[in-house]
């Protein structure tokens, strides 16, 4: 099972993961916080759907992805030359950020504007996202590691994923209640934490240690999932060659 493996790894090199995430994760928190005093709608609505999170989550994706393959082949893993060379496809993995949030944005929107089938457009909606998300589950590892045009990116995904997208998907629930319950523990004991200090304190826990360092570093354990599934499918296509 790819998430076993994924959990091993993720504890072996938490260090390292840790390294390359949380500066950003911080970032976004700080970001997050001093949107929050705004009464800007706008802002207020990208605070809602973490707008800054996911356009800054390719600083950190494509330097985690590469560094990680570095670790798989033996190389010395060098934080600034994993930063230069993950950080090199950026702007590709800022176009899926892009893309997530608009499906989050169309699903909540199409509810407001059209409340009769509120529930009807939202289970459509999802449907969408998980056929996509299924489908083209290896575009994170294909566009740090690999040169194709985006084209030929979304083919060698699909062909990746067929045949493995139901356990994509049950592997990915699985994975998703587990890292539910540990970001609900953690946030319910740094809740009590910060109602026992009081003051403006709460509110810099919340951004800065639950969305800038918790949420991020979980969220990392996916994109380890995911590089451990693309570097399974190169294994078994190596194997047959």
């Amino acid at each position: 099972m790819v998430l076993t493996k994924a959990l091993e790894v993720y504890g072996k090199y938490f260090k390292s993961i840790a390294a390359l995430v949380l500066p950003v994760g911080i970032l976004v928190g700080l970001i997050l916080l001093g949107i929050s005093n705004s009464r800007n709608e706008v802002l207020q609505l990208m605070m809602a759907f973490n707008v800054p999170g996911w356009l800054l989550s390719p600083l950190w994706i494509g330097p985690l992805i590469y560094g990680l393959s570095l670790y798989e082949s033996g190389q010395e893993f060098g934080y600034t030359t994993t930063l230069l060379k993950g950080l090199g496809p950026w702007w590709k993995l800022l176009i899926v950020a892009v893309i997530v949030i608009a499906i989050k944005f169309i699903t909540v929107a199409g509810s407001e504007i059209v409340p009769q089938a509120g529930f009807l457009f939202s289970l459509l909606t999802w449907v969408i996202a998980v056929f996509l998300f299924s489908r083209y589950f290896f575009i994170l590892p294909v566009l740090v590691l690999e040169s194709r045009s985006p084209l030929e990116n979304l083919r060698r995904c699909a062909a990746m994923s067929k045949g493995k997208r139901l356990n994509i998907i049950f592997e990915f629930v699985a994975l998703w209640l587990l890292l539910y319950v540990v970001v609900f523990i953690m946030t319910m004991i740094l809740g009590q934490i910060s109602n026992l200090i009081g003051g403006t304190i709460s509110t810099y826990i919340y951004f800065i240690l639950i969305m800038g360092v918790i949420q991020p570093i979980m969220f990392a354990l996916i994109v380890v999932w995911i590089y451990y599934y693309y570097l399974e499918q190169e294994q078994e296509a190596a194997m047959e060659a």
